[in-house]
């Protein structure tokens, strides 16, 4: 039964003790597990690594000092937490449907029940603002107003049963702002790129929510609402200077907005964590969209300018080593690769003198290769003089990427990539995940910063072809 585990669990910890328990414990039950283990980590930091037993439960006890958000990890999903000193806290999911399955029982669930409902209302207003975004300004403005109320009052109602600390209302009710806020900041992005004769309509408050955000709040730092705003308010402040006629500078992953974006990191971020999130987050991207040496030779520059720990830096500098071999005009003929019955190939053994278009993906994100297969047979229909080969990139675990082809149509050639790989594998996957490479019929590279889904990836091929 769905909540067997978790009743047993809260009878249990009743049974221990009639008096407030002195250390906080945290249990659960995970269905359907990727790995042997659940992390627990606040502020991005690992406080432990906790082992599933046989029967896939798990139970962590420790003593933190006040009520805070933690980030429960099961790789390769995540979800915050709240815990107060003293709690008993546990948890059950299904990692088919890792936020639509995650429910809580023991003290603070009415909380940690309140934030997994939260992000998946927000999850729906990406719809909704997808939905909206050719709607008249004011119109957007009256509907999101309106939600913004509603949301309120249910956090009200809900405060009056269950009584939440301060901090925890402050959490619930900046969450509630900053979702508001960050679905403003996705409308306005919209309207900037696509409709750009309705950016005059705006209203002249429109804006004005800006004057109360706090861009250094501690307390925030793990909280999705918030990290969503500041990503998307960077984004929208990278192109306010973007012509209508220019499309290129509204491309997120362009070497000169990337840079604009850094900037203003340094310019609004004094909370030493903020900084170095989205700092790492931008730099990576720098990295590995880089085309040419100049571009990844600035790069470094910047890495090398500012003080970062000594891991980090090193990740980056072996992250530029992989980028250099996947520069613009660079040859992949030699490009080492692993068959699926494990042989080990080279791409011009493969690809018999023909424009080719590698597709990178990994078992660990395998619901972005489903999303893929579509526009992929599309193009491989319009496109039948291109070879089209699938990429995994899941090179320290090649029996997860075997069992993953198992569950996938055989409409790609499939291969494994093990050439230059870095030491940090994870990190390797995350930065070059369903990405595309195209090459000319010598196998010299030609584009390696688009996806299946760009709108110039269409006419990239057809110049590779005409050539």
């Amino acid at each position: 039964m769905r909540f067997l585990f978790l009743c047993l669990v809260i009878i249990l910890l009743g049974c221990t003790s009639t008096e407030k328990r002195q250390s906080t414990f945290l249990g659960g039950h995970i269905v359907n597990p990727n790995s042997s283990v659940v992390i627990l980590e606040h502020k991005d930091k690992p406080i432990d690594t906790i082992p599933l037993d046989h029967n896939n439960n798990f139970s962590y006890e420790f003593s933190p000092e006040e009520e805070s958000i933690y980030t429960f990890r099961h790789y390769p999903e995540s979800q915050t937490i709240y815990l107060n000193p003293g709690d008993s806290l546990v948890l059950r999911v299904n990692t088919l449907e890792f936020d639509e399955s995650l429910s809580y029982g023991g003290t603070s669930s009415m909380e940690n029940n309140f934030l997994i409902n939260m992000f998946l209302m927000n999850e729906q207003d990406n719809d909704l603002v997808l939905s909206y975004y050719k709607i008249a300004p004011e119109q957007f403005v009256a509907k999101t107003d309106s939600i913004l109320n509603l949301r309120h009052q249910d956090l009200e109602r809900l405060n009056s049963k269950a009584k939440f600390t301060p901090y925890f209302k402050t959490i619930a009710k900046q969450s509630i702002d900053y979702e508001h806020f960050d679905m403003r900041e996705r409308y306005a992005f919209l309207m900037k790129k696509y409709v750009p004769n309705k950016f005059d309509e705006f209203p002249n408050q429109y804006f004005k929510y800006r004057e109360q955000v706090d861009f250094n709040n501690p307390h925030l730092t793990s909280n999705f609402s918030y990290m969503r705003f500041l990503d998307n308010f960077l984004r929208n402040k990278s192109i306010e200077s973007c012509e209508a006629e220019n499309r290129d500078c509204f491309d997120l992953n362009a070497h000169s907005n990337l840079k604009r974006r850094l900037n203003l990191v340094h310019e609004l971020f004094e909370n030493e964590h903020l900084q170095a999130n989205f700092f790492n987050r931008l730099i990576r991207k720098e990295i590995v969209f880089s085309q040419t040496q100049d571009q990844l030779e600035e790069t470094l520059a910047i890495i090398n300018k500012f003080d970062l720990q000594d891991p980090d830096k090193d990740e980056l500098h072996q992250l530029t080593e992989v980028q250099r071999k996947y520069l613009l005009g660079n040859d992949l003929s030699y490009l080492n690769l692993r068959t699926e019955l494990m042989d080990t190939v080279e791409l011009h053994q493969v690809a018999q003198n023909k424009p080719t278009l590698l597709l990178t993906w990994s078992a660990k994100s395998f619901e972005g290769r489903r999303n893929m297969t579509k526009k992929v047979n599309a193009l491989k229909h319009q496109f039948p003089e291109l070879n089209f080969f699938s990429i995994n990139l899941d090179f320290q675990t090649p029996n997860l990427w075997q069992n993953a082809l198992k569950q996938l149509p055989n409409s790609l050639p499939e291969f494994q990539l093990i050439s230059d790989m870095p030491e940090q594998g994870s990190s390797f996957i995350k930065n070059y995940l369903n990405r595309v490479y195209i090459t000319d019929q010598n196998l010299v590279l030609t584009s390696n910063s688009l996806s299946v889904f760009d709108s110039k990836l269409e006419n990239h091929i057809q110049n590779v072809l005409k050539n």
